[in-house]
């Protein structure tokens, strides 16, 4: 059995774009599990995230949220919560 076994998993990774959100949302997709990935910059057609993310053979959708923007916050959660996957993951 393999503890780190995420196949099958959805997570959502804020800061997706770069840095520690970048590292997170490569090491969970290469976990297994698939990635919401957001950021303030994100572009959510084309990204180097998106990119590595379905390179792992994992499903990727870019959102741009700008977490200082309440408005865009409650929006994508409502979006979010709407979805047809359940949550597991969530890393902010």
């Amino acid at each position: 059995m393999n503890p780190f076994d995420l196949t099958g998993r959805l997570a959502v990774v804020t800061g997706a774009k770069r840095g520690i959100g970048f590292a997170v949302a490569e090491a969970l997709a290469a976990a297994g599990a698939d990635i919401v990935g957001l950021s303030a910059t994100l572009d959510p057609d084309s990204s180097a995230i998106g990119d590595r993310v379905r390179q792992l053979g994992r499903d990727f959708s870019g959102h741009r949220v700008d977490f200082a923007d309440r408005r865009q916050v409650t929006r994508f959660a409502e979006e979010l919560a709407a979805g047809e996957r359940p949550v597991d993951i969530l890393v902010n």
